[in-house]
């Protein structure tokens, strides 16, 4: 998936920090409710209720798997999947219809979200979901999205918001450094948020936590440490490149994941197929970053962190240094 990813580095802008973020909309509300504040880069998508004209957008049918959507896009092509089918395996196996159904209050997060089809298709599921992403003109196709399949906005929210462990309400400035992006200029500006500063209702959980920032994926997950702590986030699948040397240090990640986070089992995701592999040994993680740089590979890992209620569906592989990817 491409998302954040567009930018490839970002300076950090110093503002007042004292401005809540996110509240719920009522007390009794199960949901936090986003607030309409916008980035210095404003745009329709300062409107949280701003649609896309149907002249700017062409709708693709979502139906490779049930339930379907429909997704707004610029060129009426479906989104780079190539990468995301080991992903569509994982959230199967959850079964996010049937589990969503018997708990209401359960949340899927789309960090770095892009066009949104995996925050939607959980949305298709009747999960609560909230997305963000930094692209102005992507939230637009978001919210046109939302609109499209009458999903509710109270429990499907989407904000121009940079998932980041810099105090709420910073200011990021991302610079274009390759690829094609909506920023005219090469210069996009967007406030930022920490996962732990939302206020979510007491009694949901995050079941899926789902980052593709194309090589800040540690920054938001610190964001999110006490989340993590507090055993409310169950399922992570996160971008792992480890070659890339001018991010957040990658070779941190995984023990960052495995030990401060606490995950009960790591998995590796193959981006060209269907394929997980794992459980992740002790000696797999523990070579897993250099066999990485050295075959120049770009995978996904999928992390659990709690006990599985009910046996897992999931088809998993023995994973195989130097085999598993070629």
């Amino acid at each position: 998936m491409v998302g954040i990813g567009l930018f490839l580095y970002y300076n950090f802008l110093p503002t007042s920090h004292s401005l809540a973020v996110l509240r719920s909309s009522s007390s009794t509300s199960p949901s936090p409710s986003l607030s309409s504040s916008t980035s210095p880069s404003s745009s329709s998508s300062s409107n949280p209720f701003t649609t896309l004209a149907p002249s700017q957008y062409k709708v693709v049918e979502m139906n490779d798997r049930v339930p379907s959507f429909k997704l707004a896009t610029y060129n009426g092509q479906p989104p780079y999947a190539e990468g995301d089918r080991a992903q569509t395996a994982i959230v199967n196996s959850l079964q996010l219809m049937k589990r969503c159904a018997q708990d209401p209050s359960l949340i899927v997060v789309d960090v770095g979200a892009f066009v949104g089809e995996f925050g939607l298709y959980a949305a298709a599921c009747n999960c609560q979901v909230f997305l963000f992403e930094v692209q102005p003109h992507m939230v637009d196709l978001i919210r046109t999205s939302i609109s499209l399949n009458n999903f509710s906005t109270s429990r499907v929210q989407v904000m121009q918001k940079a998932v980041n462990d810099l105090p709420s309400n910073s200011q990021l400035q991302f610079s274009r450094g390759g690829g094609e992006t909506t920023v005219s200029n090469g210069t996009l500006y967007a406030s930022t948020i920490r996962l732990d500063d939302i206020h979510w209702s007491p009694q949901s959980s995050i079941l899926m936590l789902k980052v593709d920032v194309e090589g800040f994926e540690l920054n938001v997950l610190r964001s999110a440490e006490k989340l993590f702590r507090e055993k409310r986030i169950h399922h992570l699948i996160f971008e792992y490149t480890a070659w890339w040397t001018d991010r957040a240090p990658q070779k941190d990640l995984i023990p960052f994941v495995e030990k401060t986070l606490g995950a009960k089992e790591l998995f590796a995701l193959d981006r060209s197929a269907y394929t997980v592999y794992g459980p992740l040994t002790r000696e797999a993680l523990d070579h897993f970053h250099d066999d990485h740089v050295k075959q120049h590979l770009q995978t996904d890992i999928y992390a659990i962190f709690v006990e599985p209620k009910e046996k897992s569906n999931l088809q998993v592989k023995p994973y195989q240094p130097k085999i598993s990817f070629a």
